[in-house]
């Protein structure tokens, strides 16, 4: 079993949340959906060894806007979302998802947090951490992703 937090659009800060940071601290994986450049920098710099993500449309990167990742045979595709014109639609990233042949899709750049079956793949917005303060724990169990999103309290 392996265990992820997902985040998106931080847009300029991560929460001083202790449930946040000892959620990092314990997971086998952190992905960051975009949209905070700068704490994407800052967890680098924490977490190198289980940290992977994707740049936003506010990072001003043309690099890094998406990224394939197997973990136990559960094949994820990490992107923003910008580029599939999600805050309108699913559609596009579920055709690129579909191309990637992805069992999870995590995209962020919407801010609201949703966990949508597709036949056998799920499309997974963990929220904004900074504007929703939502966040996607995720266990890879068995060759099945299982996704709960979170509400940071307080």
């Amino acid at each position: 079993m392996k265990n992820i937090i997902v985040i998106s659009d931080t847009h300029g800060s991560i929460p001083d949340n202790e449930i946040l940071w000892e959620a990092f601290d314990n997971a086998d994986y952190i992905f960051h959906l975009g949209d905070g450049k700068n704490e994407i920098a800052k967890l680098k710099e924490i977490y190198k060894d289980k940290l992977y993500y994707v740049y936003g449309n506010c990072d001003a990167m043309s690099n890094g806007l998406e990224q394939v990742i197997d973990i136990e045979g559960v094949k994820f595709f990490l992107t923003h979302g910008h580029n599939y014109k999600v805050k309108s639609s699913d559609v596009y990233l579920q055709l690129r998802g579909e191309e990637l042949d992805a069992d999870c899709c995590l995209y962020g750049h919407a801010h609201i947090p949703s966990i949508t079956q597709v036949g056998n793949m799920q499309l997974i917005n963990p929220g904004s951490l900074k504007y929703a303060r939502t966040y996607c724990y995720m266990s890879v169990v068995n060759g099945k992703a299982l996704a709960k999103i979170v509400e940071l309290k307080g």
